[in-house]
């Protein structure tokens, strides 16, 4: 077999590594929410022992991609592919965390259907952000950023419109327990909405993989955030 066709199997194996643990990091936010849904504490309970599998993917993956690094001496666009799919794994590692603290929470507190109901609007959205980390993996010779910046300004605006209820909520609740639980419900939709920072970041490894240049996409939503 030629080197080429060598090099070229590594780069499917890298691509096709990244997609799985894209996907498996999918099915924990179906369950995770399917868990929230029916109140299905011990879909819950699973969703945090899965957690482990996405962390040894992700280690399994940074030192597959490291060692075809060096057995192959990658260079140009394939070395970014390579670098540029460590640091997308990792991102993706910290978003799969997201659905197993929910889990966590789920079982400590037993939310109530509003609050649950507050919580999927930003999963809904957290959802649609994986659709598109997959749809970047998939075709990484896309340029998407708009797409991206959209879902993320969805998502902190929500965050902040639910925010501000939940807000007037802790300096209503009747004792200290309530308003421990809806403290505890605002740290889980910051973390979903910090999610979308994990797809910004994700958004401009791909830009650095397509074109070899970082771009700070968090500094041109600011500029626009300024001219309104």
């Amino acid at each position: 077999m030629s080197y080429n066709k060598i090099l070229d199997r590594d780069i499917e194996i890298i691509k096709k590594d990244l997609l799985s643990i894209i996907e498996s990091t999918k099915a924990q936010y179906a369950s995770t929410f399917d868990s929230l849904k029916t109140k299905n504490y011990q879909l819950a309970q699973e969703v945090i022992d899965n957690d482990i599998k996405i962390n040894d993917m992700q280690n399994n993956f940074t030192r597959m991609a490291l060692w075809k690094i060096a057995k192959q001496q990658m260079v140009a666009g394939d070395l970014r592919l390579a670098v540029g799919g460590v640091l997308i794994c990792r991102e993706v590692e910290r978003i799969a965390d997201v659905a197993k603290n929910i889990c966590y929470f789920s079982l400590k507190y037993k939310p109530e259907t509003i609050e649950l109901q507050q919580i999927s609007k930003m999963f809904n959205l957290v959802n649609k952000m994986l659709n598109i980390i997959l749809n970047l993996v998939e075709n990484f010779n896309e340029d998407q950023h708009k797409k991206v910046i959209e879902v993320e300004e969805q998502l902190t605006n929500e965050f902040n419109d639910i925010n501000k209820t939940l807000a007037e909520k802790i300096l209503n609740s009747k004792n200290k327990e309530d308003a421990v639980k809806i403290i505890t419900i605002v740290k889980q939709l910051k973390n979903l909405e910090r999610a979308s920072e994990q797809l910004l970041n994700i958004e401009e490894t791909v830009h650095f993989i397509r074109t070899g240049k970082f771009e700070e996409l968090q500094e041109f939503i600011n500029m626009k955030n300024e001219k309104k």
